[in-house]
């Protein structure tokens, strides 16, 4: 098991290899060098520096205007951006010269920074403004470092691209699909597709004990089996074998259910807790409540981030009547927290902190239990629910992507503790969290839904917003 503090940046979990459409795609990058002799940017160094998820092609050494048109327009589909290279200090190069082409074929373009001193090119300065204004996306990057986000970023562009979320249920919350999911792929790319709860349950009988038991053998170590009774643990296993086959099929990233609006209030209790967080280890994304937005929100943190996120319910401690109302107990923070007043709020859902996959705890280990109800949808000893502790004093950053699909809220925050509720059968466990920019957060809110990921990542998430024409509201 890994300890406390090596959990707070630990990478996602997954067991083995995945499917290729749950990977962020390589970037393809081809480099064209504006004259004979050396290039601006070593490019032995770039080459070792982008290993792993970004790749040159073979270099272009560009010897007419007429060479520089035909190489540009014999550019395939499969490259992402192109890689101007000049020798150093020189400013009159073919692309300024001869922009047209740049604009016409619409391929990004990257001025890399000067490896040796980790600048960047200030001789691109002119050329950035002058091919904006023709139209060409042109990134002139700072550092080294930015430069490898804006990498990854831009293969995100790729990987959305023609991709599916699966949403199984009724569709009467406000994250109705029929209603908006559009706007996902009118901004991203990503398809929002909608099932029936009969759908899984349709698939249930093609797993038999032996499929279960199989699987719990491999994949129990990451977790405690508790007081879940045995048989809703193997309906729960179930429930995921037949969940990830629809995934197969439909070869979608990930999927949710809406269990408050359509499976636990018709009596089922197949909550595929336990499914969300199988279904990660195998490279998915998985979210509560068939919330697309959070499933959408959690496929920028992880895909992008190459980490582990959750989502849960925020409360504000400041809205202690609605808490009362909700929880039977206004789930005030200890007095030692009282300089963080203003700034203090809850994650809880279903009983616990939310689905807490197990890298993210502090022991590496998610315990099971019954699904754990809410003060209006009593327990019943039925289901299989996640019990997972996030990690005290781990900084973090929290999100929420709009509706519009095209405004991410950002702020970051610091887990103060883990809270045992003693007494509260509906509300075992939850996580206090201090937010900065709580109010701006509240002021600016889509969903009580906030996806959690550990770390700051606010400067890697503006990359990532600014490259794919997101708008980042970054509250401080």
């Amino acid at each position: 098991m890994k300890k406390t503090s090596e959990n707070s940046h630990a990478a996602r979990f997954l067991r083995g290899e995945i499917p290729s459409h749950l990977k962020r795609p390589v970037l393809k990058i081809q480099p064209i060098l504006a004259r004979e002799g050396n290039p601006s940017v070593n490019l032995g160094k770039l080459v070792e520096m982008i290993a792993g998820y970004a790749e040159l092609k073979e270099l272009v050494c560009v010897k007419s205007a007429e060479h520089w048109r035909e190489t540009i327009e014999a550019i395939g589909s499969d490259v992402d951006a192109i890689l101007p290279l000049s020798n150093p200090c020189y400013p009159s190069e073919i692309w300024n010269s001869c922009p047209e082409p740049l604009a016409k074929r619409g391929l990004p373009v990257i001025f890399w920074p000067l490896i040796e001193f980790n600048e960047p090119d200030f001789w691109k300065w002119s050329a950035r403004d002058m091919l904006r204004t023709l139209g060409v996306e042109v990134h002139l990057v700072k550092s080294c470092e930015q430069g490898q986000w804006l990498l990854k970023a831009l293969a995100m562009r790729r990987f959305f691209k023609g991709s599916r979320l699966l949403v199984f249920g009724e569709q009467n919350f406000p994250w109705n699909a029929y209603a908006v999911g559009m706007k996902m792929k009118e901004s991203l790319g990503t398809e929002i597709v909608v099932k029936p709860l009969s759908a899984i349950r349709a698939r249930y009988e093609r797993f038999d004990d032996a499929a279960v038991n199989k699987l719990w053998t491999e994949r129990k170590e990451r977790f405690d089996a508790g007081t879940v009774k045995p048989e809703e643990l193997t309906h729960a296993i179930r429930s995921y074998l037949a969940i990830k086959s629809i995934l197969e099929d439909e070869k979608a990233i990930g999927f949710g259910v809406n269990c408050f609006g359509d499976l636990l209030v018709n009596g089922g209790r197949d909550v595929p807790c336990l499914a969300q967080c199988l279904a990660r280890e195998d490279g998915y994304i998985a979210s509560c409540d068939g919330d697309f937005c959070a499933m959408m929100n959690m496929a920028l943190m992880s895909f992008f981030l190459d980490a582990p996120c959750m989502m849960s319910n925020m409360y504000p401690l400041s809205y202690s009547g609605a808490i009362k109302e909700h929880f039977g107990n206004p789930l005030a923070a200890p007095a030692k927290f009282s300089a963080c007043q203003g700034r203090l709020a809850r994650l809880a859902h279903c009983g616990f902190t939310g689905v807490v996959s197990p890298e993210m705890t502090p022991r590496g280990v998610c315990r099971l239990s019954d699904w754990g109800g809410t003060y209006e949808m009593k327990r019943d000893g039925r289901g299989c629910g996640i019990d997972g502790d996030l990690i005290p004093g781990a900084e973090f950053t929290g999100s929420e992507l709009k509706f519009d699909g095209k405004t991410l809220i950002i702020a970051k925050g610091k887990v103060l503790e883990a809270t045992r509720h003693k007494g509260m059968p509906h509300c075992e466990a939850t996580a206090l969290l201090e937010l900065n920019g709580l109010d701006g957060f509240i002021n600016n809110i889509s969903r009580e839904h906030m996806v959690l990921i550990y770390g700051n990542r606010i400067e890697e998430l503006k990359i990532l917003c600014d490259t794919l024409g997101l708008n980042a509201l970054v509250c401080e």
